[in-house]
């Protein structure tokens, strides 16, 4: 982290926000959030045929990593321009949204992991064969890109509603046009 970053930190997410029960609205800044349960929100899979539900997750994932990517770079300008900066804000940021405790367990040598304890995605949809963490994804892809800077593929390594004790993302570097797939 430089000293510019470590002397400008942005606001803690919760103080930034704004409640307007007249007009429905919780808002940080420009950008509106609703509060949901997580089991009304990742109950949508149940309710799907078993072949549709990763078509879901990985939707979920692009649109997370489109419009969350908007707040880690709105993150990025508030002060946390240096990779370790941005992911100290991230991971600070994600349980004051709900999204579980976020732990970066390894970072540098092109990659980064992460550790997400109480994932709200998991613990929502319950029991599962797979990964059900797509917004999760979508999100680190959208930090990963900042952080490595290039696009990166994730991964779930491991999601605690298929019996993990949290669950784990691997961020990787997409290969430049050029390179052989890694």
């Amino acid at each position: 982290m430089t000293e510019a970053d470590a002397a400008n930190p942005p606001p803690p997410f919760r103080e930034r926000l704004t409640w307007d029960p007249d007009r429905g609205e919780i808002r940080d800044g420009e950008i509106r959030y609703l509060m949901m349960r997580a089991d009304a929100l990742m109950g949508v899979l149940h309710h799907l045929p078993a072949e549709m539900r990763g078509a879901v997750l990985s939707a979920f994932a692009a649109s997370v990593q489109a419009h969350g990517g908007g707040s880690a770079r709105k993150y990025r300008q508030m002060g946390a321009g240096a990779p370790d900066a941005l992911l100290q804000v991230i991971a600070a940021t994600a349980p004051q949204l709900g999204w579980g405790a976020w732990r970066f367990v390894g970072s540098g040598a092109g990659r980064l992991e992460l550790e997400v304890a109480n994932s709200p995605f998991a613990a929502g949809h319950g029991p599962s064969d797979g990964p059900v963490c797509g917004p999760v994804a979508g999100m680190l892809a959208a930090v990963a890109e900042m952080v490595l800077e290039r696009p990166a593929r994730v991964r779930e390594t491991a999601c605690a509603a298929a019996g993990a004790p949290a669950c784990r993302f691997e961020a990787l570097p997409e290969p430049a046009a050029g390179e052989g797939a890694r």
